[in-house]
């Protein structure tokens, strides 16, 4: 794995799907570009989509194709937006779409010099020249770029129902060393998106007291080889309240595997996809050393077509406001 890390990977270099079972639940892995192995998937299948795309201009990932290193922040928002296209596609017309995404600030400065010490996966950009480094932006240098809420209204435009606002507090804020004038940051968005107004929704799998404030700490484990994973925690709430016991879950910028791994652990089936084969090679053999077993692709999507024999008695079905005429609640927020 350590080999393919060190070139640079082509989009086109793997695609391929594999799948794996432990006798109850079913996962695929899917390698290549998420926008076309999203149209591999069928329609109206997934109770939940959880995933945290590449950051604009934060990471470089080595490979060909890699979102994230637009020229423009317009370009970055739309290529995001036609991928979330496809997830409105594969979700379950009574799913819900968690998107965790952080912002970047413009600097146009030019390119960096030296190193940054504390920093190793942020000396990409001594290597080349970052779009968020040109100068001839139409805002201020040093200006804070609003990334989340460009996507977040964009994706508004093309038809999904922005439900709510959720403030990550990663606890510690991660040390910038060159933030000297500002507070570091210590909180992201995850959004929290429906395919209308009507869907399913368990509220009360939310902990006690954490409404659309998380309070989730960073996990200073690293899984794999990855610079930017996010915590289990932070999957497992959206798991719980989107999806039912044996329900399914889909993760399109698969990194890490934590989405994954955590829908194995709380009994969901589960697809993840990346363009990282290094990525998928890691999750495929973590959950082969966790006792899951090789299986057959049209098993899983046989299975995926389906939903759960717990979907009808779960309770965030049971809250679909277009079945609860009786409820006395104001629906209209």
């Amino acid at each position: 794995m350590n080999q393919l890390n060190q070139k640079i990977l082509t989009s086109k270099q793997i695609v391929k799907k594999t799948a794996f079972t432990n006798g109850e639940n079913h996962f695929g892995i899917l390698t290549g570009d998420a926008l076309e192995q999203l149209k591999l998937l069928p329609s109206n299948i997934f109770n939940v989509a959880i995933t945290s795309p590449p950051y604009y201009w934060a990471r470089d990932y080595d490979v060909e194709g890699q979102i994230g290193h637009e020229d423009t922040v317009e370009d970055f928002v739309n290529k995001l937006a036609d991928v979330f296209d496809e997830v409105k596609r594969v979700l379950h017309p009574e799913g819900v779409f968690y998107l965790n995404i952080g912002d970047t600030y413009y600097s146009g400065n030019g390119q960096p010099k030296g190193s940054d010490p504390r920093s190793g996966s942020r000396n990409f950009m001594r290597k080349k020249l970052r779009a968020v480094d040109k100068s001839g932006w139409d805002i201020p240098k040093k200006s804070l770029i609003g990334v989340p809420w460009k996507v977040a209204f964009e994706l508004q435009n093309r038809g999904w129902t922005l439900r709510s606002n959720i403030i990550w507090n990663r606890g510690n804020s991660f040390v910038e060393p060159s933030a000297l004038d500002r507070p570091y940051r210590q909180y992201e968005h995850v959004f929290l998106f429906s395919k209308s107004r009507f869907y399913s929704y368990n509220r009360q799998a939310l902990p006690e007291g954490e409404e659309d404030v998380w309070n989730i700490p960073i996990e200073r484990v690293k899984r794999l080889d990855h610079n930017a994973p996010f915590p289990s925690e932070l999957a497992r709430r959206c798991i719980l309240t989107g999806s039912p016991e044996g329900g399914h879950v889909l993760d399109p910028f698969l990194g890490s595997g934590t989405t994954l791994d955590t829908a194995r652990e709380l009994g969901r089936n589960a697809v993840g996809i990346d363009l990282n084969p290094d990525y998928t090679a890691g999750v495929s053999e973590y959950l082969i050393n966790n006792g899951i077993t090789n299986s057959e692709w049209n098993i899983l999507e046989k299975t995926i077509k389906n939903d759960s024999p717990f979907f009808s008695e779960w309770p965030g079905n049971k809250m679909n406001f277009k079945k609860s005429k009786s409820r006395k609640v104001d629906t209209n927020e």
